[in-house]
């Protein structure tokens, strides 16, 4: 514990400079070399020196042996309740999955304990919980944090969402060439927004599509669009090497996308110069099958005939069994 400083020509003792102690030996020094032995035995006996030295010599020796056994067996609790929590997680994220998998709303109209409407979430625990003795424990004696919540479930989805990016981000940054697909719709809120699908070759060597998410746009402008997509693309693409990976853009033929000037393909191809704008040729063959159709009467006249189908049967059902 004993060390010296040149410029000071003076003894300090290097646990208690760490951690505080007697200034004679922290910032002064000892420099009295005729009466040092008596010095350090009595520095040495000192109830802060031994304390300090402890905390200075914690980790260097095996951390078993410092701790006493009620100590232990804490630790060995506190590790015991983090699987069991982990454990409880994992089935709670097993049910949101089932859910989003087969397109479950995950909600009820009334969550309550005594609902018999709890929703499709609820049930699913209710179920793993019969046949599961841990998740039954916990689900009946859980005060701080039983994981039914509409706060919890909206919180697990963002967690898996976060997951599932971070992957299709690290397979994107792996891959030598990546292509978009883009379009903007509108959903049952009215709210308009910009859907982005990634096309590339994964490690295996096959074409993968991923739908990577809906953002929010203010309005259907070309502006509006352009920055969104940007937005999302820099997150995959921060360096400007990386930029060099995009190759082709895929969008529908209208003005305010594919215009050579000012349309988003325009303003995307001007941040990611490789990125060569495709009119989607599902969009294009729906274009000329819709107008060749409209120039046949039959054609029309059947479509006619069969738009007006659903309405005739579901209006008696007397009508809708004759279908069964």
């Amino acid at each position: 514990w004993l060390c010296g400083s040149a410029s000071r020509k003076s003894l300090f003792c290097f646990p208690c400079l760490l951690f505080g102690g007697e200034l004679s030996w922290t910032q002064t020094g000892v420099n009295d070399l005729k009466h040092l032995s008596e010095k350090i035995k009595k520095h040495e006996s000192c109830k802060c020196h031994l304390d300090n030295s402890k905390l200075a010599m914690f980790g260097s020796v095996n951390i078993i042996t410092q701790l006493d056994e009620s100590y232990r067996v804490g630790i060995r609790k506190h590790n015991e309740e983090v699987d069991k929590n982990r454990y409880i997680l994992s089935k709670l994220i097993d049910c949101v999955h089932f859910c989003g998998a087969f397109e479950l709303a995950l909600r009820g109209h009334n969550e309550t304990e005594s609902s018999l409407n709890p929703g499709v979430f609820r049930g699913l625990v209710d179920l793993v919980s019969s046949i599961d003795s841990a998740m039954e424990k916990h689900v009946k004696s859980a005060t701080v944090l039983k994981g039914t919540s509409k706060t919890i479930q909206n919180k697990l989805l963002d967690c898996m969402l976060d997951v599932t990016r971070h992957f299709i981000i690290q397979q994107l940054r792996n891959t030598e060439y990546v292509a978009i697909q883009a379009d903007d719709t509108t959903d049952v809120s009215t709210k308009c927004q910009s859907v982005l699908v990634y096309r590339y070759i994964d490690g295996n060597g096959k074409i993968v599509e991923r739908f990577y998410g809906f953002t929010q746009l203010k309005d259907s402008c070309a502006e509006s669009i352009a920055t969104a997509l940007l937005d999302q693309l820099n997150i995959v693409f921060p360096e400007h090497c990386e930029k060099q990976k995009l190759i082709a853009q895929s969008y529908n033929g209208a003005s305010v996308i594919r215009g050579e000037s000012g349309g988003v393909q325009r303003k995307v191809r001007d941040r990611y110069p490789n990125a060569h704008y495709v009119h989607c040729y599902a969009h294009q063959l729906n274009l000329i099958m819709e107008q060749a159709a409209s120039k046949i009467m039959q054609v029309r006249i059947f479509f006619c005939d069969l738009s007006g189908f659903p309405a005739f049967f579901s209006r008696s059902p007397k009508r809708t069994q004759v279908l069964e």
